[in-house]
C-alpha cells in the first residue's frame, strides 16, 4: 500500500524535558523528515494544540510531572480516531506497553532507542490511512447494502400531506399501481377498508409526531385481492426539526402469515406419532390441575423407553421411529377414554390421565410397563426386547404444571437408577421435592467440586496376567465434599451430574488431570473414561485433542475407555474420537463389554485397542460354567480381531488362574488393588511379591 505523507507534516510533541524533545526531533530529521513540530507538557496546552495546530501525529511520553500519555491518548481517541499516537518513553515494561496499544496507541518508541522511531512514525501514518480508508468504505458498503435492502421491497416517499411523489418498482409488483398511476396520488388508495378508522388516526399521530410506524395492516392491490403487508413508516425533519416527508417501506407477509398459521396448528401435535407435543401437555395439564377432585385427583405418567439410544443405532433411526409408533399406539389403547397420551419429545412419552384415583393410574402405569415388556421388535433378522421407565405422580393443584412434569421425570430418574423397566411413584408432599432436592445437591457439588478442586482422580492398576506387572491404571474420579471426611463413590453423583448435563465437563477435567499425572511420572499409562455425553460433544472432542497435543505426555500413555452402551448408541462418535486422538498416539478401549445388546458382528467396527469383559462375567467365572463359555467366545473373537482383552471386577487367585488358561492378557480388580490416590507405591499390585499374578 501506497502511504501518502502530508508535504510538511505537522508533529505535536508531548514533553516536559525540553532537550528529550530534541533529541526526538533531530532523529526524524536525520531520517528525512520534513515537518513542523511543538512541544507542550501540559494537558491544557495539549489541548489547546490539538485545535489550533492541527497535527498529523502525536508523540507523546508516558510520565509527566503534571499529564502522562495514556490520559493524552485518551483525549486523541475521543474526537481524532485516526491520528496517529506514539508512546515515547524512557523506560516501558511489557504489561504497560500492552496497555497502551490496547488503548488505541499505534506504537511506543523507548528513548535508548530512538533509531526505531522513523519507522514507527511511517507505520503509524499508513495505519491512520488505512483505517480512514476502509471507515470511507464500509461507510460506502453500508450505503449500498441499505439501498439493495430498500429496493426488495416497496418503498413510497410522500410529503407531509401523504401526497406520493416516487415509488419503486417493487411498490408496482406489490400493488398492481404503476408509478404513473400513483404518483400524486395518496396511499389511501391501497385502503382494504378492513382496519378501522381510529387505527389510521393513530398511525398519523404517531408519524407527525416523528415517530417512526411500525405494524402489518390489510391492503387491497389495484385488481381488488387483499392482501397482508408489513411496513415502516419513517418520518424525514427538516431544518426546523419539522416533518416534511415520509418514508415507507413496505412488504408483502400474506404466505408468511399463512404458513405462521398453519404452524400455530401443528405447534401442538407429533409429525411422527401424530400425538399431541410437548407444548399440547404443559398447556392441557396446567388446565387439569385447575379442574382437580381431591377424590379423584387424575394422575400424569411419564414414559422413558429404556436405552432407546442404543436400539436406534442399532437398527437405524426409520426402525426406530416405526417403534416409537407402534409402542404410542399400544400404549393409548390401555388409556380410559379422557386419558391423552403425549409424545414428549425424542423416546419420552406422557400420558395424562385426568378425574382418575392414583391407585387406578398405578394400575394403568404397570399395564403399559407389561405391555412394552412384552413387545420384541425384529429387523435384518435381529431381535430386540423394549422396556420403559415410568414415572408417576398425582396431579395437585396447589403445584403449577412444570412442577408435576418436574416430579415426574425426576420419578423416571429414580426408576431408571432402580434398574430400569419398572414403575415408581412419587405420592407424598415430602418425597416428590425430596428426590428433587437430592439431585440438585449432588449437581451443585460436582459443579462446586470443577470450580474449587473438590474432585480426586483414584487409580486402579490393570495388571499383565503373565507375569503380575502393572501395564496401566484406569482413572477414576472420587467427589470430596468440604465438611466430609469420605470421599464420595461415583454411584453417588454420577447421576446427578448426567442428569444435569455436566459429565462433558468431568471428561475434561478427568483428562486434564491425567495428562497432569502423566506428566509428573513418565513411566506411568493412564486410561480415562468417555461418557455417553461427552462422546456426542464434538466440541469437547477437539478440547481433549488440544490438551493432549499440547501436554505431550500423552502420547504412547494415554488412552479412553467407552462403555459398549455407548459405543454401540453412537458409533459414528466414536469414530471421530479415535480418529482424531490416535493421531495423537491414544489408544480406545470397549469398556463394560458383554452388558449391551452384545453382538460380535459390530465388534469388527470399533475402533479399539481393548476390549474389557464386564466383571459380571468375571466375578463367578471359576464356579459359572456358562459365563466361562462366554468369556471365552469374547476372548475367541476379539483376539482374532486383534483386540486384547481386559477382565474386570478380579477378586480371587482362582479366577487369574481361569483367565491365564483362556488366554486374557490384563486384569483388573480388588485382588490387585482398589483405586487409590496416584503413589507409586499404590500401583503396586497387591500379589505381585509373591508371584501370584
Amino acid at each position: 500500500m501506497t502511504v501518502t505523507t502530508p508535504a510538511i507534516l505537522r508533529i505535536l510533541v508531548l514533553e516536559d524535558v525540553p532537550s528529550d524533545a530534541e533529541l526526538v526531533i533531530h532523529q526524524l530529521k536525520r531520517s528525512g523528515f520534513e515537518f513542523s513540530s511543538e512541544r507542550v507538557d501540559t494537558e491544557s496546552d495539549f489541548k489547546e494544540a490539538l485545535t489550533r495546530f492541527a497535527p498529523d501525529i502525536v508523540l507523546a511520553d508516558y510520565s509527566l510531572p503534571q499529564f502522562d500519555g495514556m490520559s493524552a491518548l485518551r483525549i486523541v481517541r475521543s474526537g481524532h480516531q485516526d491520528m496517529p499516537f506514539i508512546v515515547v518513553t524512557g523506560s516501558l515494561d511489557e504489561e504497560t506497553a500492552a496497555d497502551c496499544i490496547k488503548s488505541g496507541a499505534d506504537d511506543y518508541v523507548l528513548k535508548e532507542r530512538l533509531q526505531r522511531l522513523p519507522h514507527a512514525v511511517r507505520g503509524a501514518l499508513s495505519a491512520a490511512e488505512s483505517r480512514r480508508a476502509r471507515r470511507k468504505a464500509e461507510a460506502e458498503l453500508a450505503l449500498r447494502t441499505s439501498a439493495l435492502e430498500a429496493a426488495a421491497n416497496a418503498v413510497v416517499i410522500t410529503d407531509r400531506d401523504g401526497t406520493i411523489l416516487w415509488v419503486n418498482p417493487a411498490f408496482s409488483e406489490l400493488t398492481g399501481y404503476s408509478r404513473e398511476e400513483a404518483l400524486g396520488q395518496n396511499p389511501r388508495i391501497l385502503k382494504s377498508g378492513i382496519q378501522y378508522e381510529a387505527f389510521y388516526r393513530s398511525l398519523w399521530q404517531q408519524v407527525l409526531a416523528g415517530a417512526v410506524w411500525r405494524g402489518e395492516l390489510f391492503n387491497r392491490r389495484k385488481n381488488g385481492s387483499i392482501y397482508i403487508e408489513e411496513m415502516s413508516i419513517t418520518p424525514l425533519l427538516g431544518e426546523n426539526q419539522q416533518v416534511t416527508h415520509f418514508i415507507a417501506i413496505k412488504q408483502d407477509v400474506t404466505e408468511r402469515k399463512n404458513r405462521e398459521a398453519e404452524i400455530r396448528l401443528l405447534a401442538t401435535r407429533d409429525l411422527l406419532t401424530g400425538l399431541p407435543n410437548q407444548a399440547a401437555l404443559r398447556e392441557d395439564l396446567q388446565t387439569a390441575l385447575q379442574k382437580v377432585n381431591p377424590e379423584v385427583p387424575g394422575a400424569l405418567l411419564f414414559l422413558d423407553v429404556d436405552r432407546f439410544a442404543l436400539v436406534n443405532g442399532s437398527i437405524g433411526h426409520a426402525a426406530g421411529d416405526h417403534l416409537l409408533v407402534l409402542l404410542a399406539d399400544r400404549t393409548s389403547a390401555l388409556l380410559p377414554p379422557d386419558g391423552v397420551l403425549y409424545r414428549f419429545g425424542g423416546d419420552e412419552f406422557a400420558a395424562l390421565l385426568p378425574a382418575i384415583s392414583f391407585k387406578d393410574a398405578l394400575v394403568i402405569a404397570e399395564e403399559i410397563r407389561k405391555t412394552a415388556a412384552s413387545m420384541r421388535y425384529e429387523a435384518d433378522g435381529r431381535v430386540f426386547d423394549l422396556t420403559v421407565s415410568i414415572g408417576a405422580v398425582a396431579l395437585d393443584w396447589k403445584h403449577e404444571a412444570s412442577d408435576i412434569l418436574a416430579y415426574a421425570d425426576a420419578a423416571v430418574q429414580v426408576a431408571k437408577q432402580q434398574g430400569r423397566d419398572r414403575v415408581v411413584e412419587l405420592t407424598s408432599k415430602t418425597e416428590r421435592p425430596q428426590v428433587l432436592d437430592e439431585m440438585s445437591r449432588w449437581a451443585a457439588r460436582v459443579k462446586d467440586g470443577l470450580r474449587h478442586g473438590h474432585l480426586e482422580l483414584h487409580l486402579q492398576p490393570i495388571v499383565r496376567i503373565a507375569d503380575g506387572s502393572t501395564d496401566h491404571c484406569e482413572a477414576l474420579v472420587r467427589l470430596r465434599i468440604p465438611g466430609d471426611a469420605r470421599l464420595a463413590p461415583p454411584g453417588a453423583f454420577l447421576p446427578a451430574a448426567a442428569a444435569f448435563g455436566l459429565m462433558p465437563a468431568l471428561d475434561e477435567w478427568v483428562v486434564t488431570e491425567g495428562l497432569r499425572l502423566l506428566g509428573d511420572d513418565p513411566g506411568l499409562k493412564i486410561h480415562v473414561n468417555i461418557s455417553g455425553q461427552g462422546l456426542a460433544d464434538e466440541l469437547l472432542l477437539e478440547r481433549i485433542a488440544q490438551h493432549v497435543e499440547a501436554a505431550e505426555a500423552g502420547v504412547g500413555r494415554l488412552g479412553f475407555e467407552i462403555t459398549e452402551t455407548a459405543a454401540i448408541a453412537d458409533l459414528g462418535a466414536l469414530q471421530k474420537w479415535a480418529s482424531r486422538l490416535r493421531a495423537c498416539g491414544c489408544t480406545f478401549a470397549i469398556d463394560d463389554f458383554g452388558t449391551g445388546f452384545s453382538s460380535f458382528a459390530y465388534l469388527r467396527s470399533l475402533p479399539v485397542d481393548f476390549v474389557k469383559i464386564d466383571g459380571s462375567f468375571v466375578k463367578n467365572l471359576e464356579s459359572d460354567a456358562t459365563n466361562r463359555a462366554l468369556v471365552q467366545a469374547m476372548v475367541t473373537v476379539a483376539h482374532a480381531l486383534g483386540r486384547e482383552v481386559v477382565a474386570e471386577m478380579v477378586e480371587t487367585a482362582g479366577t487369574v488362574n481361569v483367565l491365564r488358561e483362556l488366554g486374557i492378557e490384563y486384569g483388573q480388580g480388588w485382588y490387585w488393588g482398589r483405586p487409590s490416590p496416584f503413589t507409586k507405591k499404590a500401583l503396586l499390585p497387591a500379589h505381585a511379591e509373591r508371584g501370584e499374578g
